[in-house]
């Protein structure tokens, strides 16, 4: 099994190409992407699998989006 080290430079590489792209795309497609991942959060927290939450909060993490409060 892979250790956490392993995966760190994956999610650095991902932030590093994903959070400028956010930033260059118009605000039209960046306030959809913002919305889906919104209402992906909403799905999520409805769920019992409470891993469905942190997924989706990681993702907002590396895009450097706020995670709205429940």
């Amino acid at each position: 099994m892979a250790s956490s080290r392993n995966w760190g430079w994956l999610v650095t590489l991902i932030g590093l190409i994903l959070k400028p792209l956010l930033k260059a795309i118009s605000p039209l497609i960046k306030d959809l992407f913002e919305d889906s991942l919104y209402k992906l959060l909403e799905k999520a927290r409805a769920t019992e699998n409470p891993i469905d939450d942190y997924f989706v909060e990681f993702l907002f993490d590396i895009l450097d989006v706020e995670v709205p409060g429940e």
